[in-house]
């Protein structure tokens, strides 16, 4: 198990994850950030608000990124806006 951290881009900044977790890999990990998204987006919805962040950077024990995973990347491929749909 490896530990990662979810940090939160914001747009204007980033909200650093202090704690990590511990994941098999980070396809794992990706997953992870993949249903936290989900929630912050259902939270949002349901409060009728505007969702805190953008997407979530990944990072190992050292702070080197590994990965930025969207927040788009947690809505279904149909609802996700292509340049076309706008």
């Amino acid at each position: 198990m490896s530990r990662f951290f979810l940090h939160q881009d914001l747009g204007n900044g980033i909200l650093e994850d202090p704690e990590g977790m511990e994941a098999a890999d980070l396809a794992t990990a990706k997953q992870q950030a993949i249903q936290a998204a989900r929630q912050l987006l259902a939270n949002a919805i349901m409060a009728g608000t505007k969702p805190i962040g953008k997407a979530f950077r990944i990072t190992d024990d050292a702070g080197t990124l590994l990965l930025i995973v969207p927040f788009s990347e947690a809505l279904p491929t149909d609802m996700r806006a292509r340049p076309d749909d706008l």
